[in-house]
């Protein structure tokens, strides 16, 4: 259609499992789809948590302090928006006013922003109001509208805040509908008339006088406006308000510059109290850790290293990093190992803020879904992570195998992963026991020159010599045996060749 203008996007690497649904599309998709994002409690989501007391967040409207937004505690008593402060006072004795914070806004929207990569990479940050998600190329990846804007909206829900969503075919329509609150799924322009038209004008950008003057003309939605003919309401509101809702109906292009994404992550959340929990701080950082799924998502990577800082007021820091093996990016395996990790943390004093840096990303490869379920290559690659976080990074090793015949030479520690003994077929422990003592342990022997432990020990199997070490100064000279104890039990002993041709207990398996 002429006038219109069609957006793409390059969505990055999503879940697999979306690509296997079956699309819905049981309306058809022929324009942009815009899912708006309203916070309308925003202002007080971010200056403090709700415990039942009245509370009301001011700022200066026309020069003077009037009450912007209250909890329902302050509205039950009679407070309400655009009261003077004194009034609500007068009408809540307890009632707690705090100043409007817009710095604190904006990290909490750009926040979202970053949470919001997870579903497409375009992003448009609509101060005051809220986040504007262009969808339409994410339909086919996630099943279809439908499907897409419930698992957004499912996801949306753990992020704390109260939100209202609507979908439309342009920007302007699905913020409108949004700030109405109208839950409203439009997906294509001939039906975004009907959708606006309840809409009052109190939520559409004219001045005072401009509303005044369509109220004395008996109009009090935006269907009303709309039934205007077009040329006389032009010279009526003026050139900007017409072209606005040009822009509205999708008659005109309306580009809205994207949020950029930055290179690196790093978040830092005030806490609207202190915070002396390990429960309260998990709950705090998942937020975090939402944000962060969403600027990975969107740069198509994961991250092995998250270094955490929690602000404990006079400047005072206290920091701590959950280090992994595997680059990753799921939010809620993440929040598994720092709830373990926090489990070893002492906090000093009450956490105020608490921060999220991640500097190193690796690519994070997506692999196509095959046709029969893959059998993974670990029964459960997330132990090693999980030991850290609870044990301490020094508790948990990996074992790399050295070439040495001398068994407590025959291998290092490394790392959890990246030892070089997983690769398929590569059995270099075969017949050797699992578990070496530290040191070997001299074994006495019987009447008869029988090694015993318990009891004489019955030997199995042949003899294996080791006679290596000689060019680096630490010789060896042993002849190896499987030997039974009474109780059943097999240990891995050997006698010495030469000096006097002493047993000792080396392993067990």
């Amino acid at each position: 259609m002429p006038g219109n203008i069609l957006y793409s996007a390059n969505i990055p690497g999503l879940r697999m499992e979306y690509s296997t649904l079956k699309p819905d599309f049981s309306d058809r998709v022929k324009y942009p789809g815009w899912l708006a994002i309203h916070l309308p409690r925003l202002p007080l989501e971010v200056l403090a948590q709700e415990d039942g007391l009245p509370l009301a967040v001011a700022e200066r409207q026309g020069g003077r302090r009037r009450i912007l937004l209250c909890n329902a505690a302050a509205a039950a008593a009679g407070v309400a928006p655009g009261q003077a402060p004194a009034a609500a006072r007068a009408l809540s004795g307890g009632l707690r006013i705090l100043a409007r914070n817009p710095r604190r806004e904006r990290m909490a929207l750009e926040e979202l922003a970053l949470w919001a990569g997870r579903f497409t990479s375009r992003v448009v940050l609509e101060w005051p109001h809220g986040l504007l998600l262009e969808l339409a190329g994410s339909y086919r990846l996630f099943g279809g509208p439908g499907r897409l804007t419930d698992a957004l909206e499912r996801d949306l829900q753990r992020t704390g805040h109260l939100c209202h969503t609507a979908l439309a075919p342009t920007p302007a329509a699905a913020m409108l509908l949004a700030r109405a609150g109208r839950r409203e799924r439009v997906t294509d322009l001939p039906g975004l008339p009907r959708a606006l038209a309840p809409t009052a004008l109190g939520l559409l950008p004219l001045s005072g006088e401009q509303r005044q003057d369509l109220q004395d003309l008996g109009i009090r939605t935006l269907g009303e406006l709309l039934a205007l003919p077009a040329a006389g309401l032009a010279r009526r509101l003026g050139p900007e308000p017409a072209a606005w809702l040009e822009r509205l109906l999708g008659r005109q292009p309306d580009p809205r510059p994207p949020f950029p994404f930055p290179d690196r992550f790093h978040q830092r959340l005030e806490l609207p109290a202190e915070v002396s929990s390990r429960q309260a701080l998990s709950f705090a950082a998942h937020r975090l850790l939402l944000a962060l799924a969403g600027f990975l998502t969107a740069r198509q990577a994961g991250c092995r290293r998250l270094c955490w800082s929690l602000g404990l007021g006079e400047g005072r820091e206290q920091g701590f990093v959950l280090g992994l093996q595997l680059p990753e990016r799921d939010p809620e395996r993440l929040l598994e190992l720092l709830r373990q990790r926090l489990e070893r943390v002492r906090l000093a004093a009450p956490v105020r803020e608490i921060g999220l840096r991640v500097e190193e990303l690796e690519p994070l490869a997506g692999r196509p879904a095959g046709l029969f379920p893959e059998t993974p290559a670990r029964p459960d690659p997330g132990l090693p992570e999980r030991l850290q976080a609870r044990l301490g990074e020094g508790a948990v090793c990996g074992l790399e195998v050295v070439p040495d015949h001398r068994p407590e030479r025959a291998w290092r520690r490394t790392e959890p992963g990246a030892g070089g003994c997983t690769e398929a077929g590569h059995r270099p422990w075969c017949g050797r026991p699992p578990w070496l003592l530290p040191a070997p342990r001299p074994l006495p022997v019987d009447g008869r020159g029988r090694p015993c432990l318990d009891g004489p020990l019955s030997l199995e199997g042949e003899r294996e010599r080791i006679e290596t070490g000689w060019w680096d100064g630490r010789p060896v000279a042993r002849d190896y045996f499987v030997a039974r104890t009474a109780s059943g039990a097999r240990a891995w002993i050997y006698r010495e060749l030469g000096g006097g041709g002493r047993w000792y207990l080396h392993g067990w398996y």
